[in-house]
């Protein structure tokens, strides 16, 4: 009988959604969102999911240990940004590293950001506003290569 092996977590030191990984420099990055108990009843609107930070974890490989490379992009940091970061991804091009990420403006809208950094772990530095006419969550960076 082939041995069952039970799932290895990933993340077991703080709250984790909406995990984003990409090999970049030869290594898995994992770009999720990051969760606090922020003490917000539960709604329609999602004002429970109080997203203040994004942590960038690595591994060498799917059997290595995690690395949690600490906050690479807090809110308080983003000036257009009032609460919810919610899940970002990354993309690489031409020596720079990109995050695009949402988070509620001062309004109460969700608008997608973006942040730069010389290393996949970040830290991640905000542009001063958000991206034109771009008002949504979770945003997805694919690349097309032709």
């Amino acid at each position: 009988m082939a041995e069952i092996r039970l799932p290895r977590y990933l993340v077991t030191h703080m709250y984790a959604a909406d995990p984003r990984a990409h090999v970049f420099e030869g290594k898995i990055y994992v770009y999720p969102s990051h969760d606090i108990d922020a003490g917000i009843p539960e709604n329609d609107y999602g004002d429970h999911f109080a997203m203040v930070d994004y942590h960038v974890l690595s591994l060498e490989d799917v059997t290595g240990e995690v690395t949690d490379h600490g906050v690479a992009l807090r809110l308080e940091d983003v000036p257009w940004a009032a609460k919810q970061l919610w899940s970002n991804d990354v993309a690489y091009k031409n020596g720079t590293y990109y995050m695009y990420f949402p988070a509620k403006d001062h309004d109460g809208v969700f608008r997608i950001g973006v942040a730069t950094s010389s290393s996949p772990a970040g830290p991640f530095t905000p542009r001063p506003e958000p991206m034109k006419r771009a008002f949504s969550i979770d945003p997805a960076v694919f690349e097309d290569d032709d």
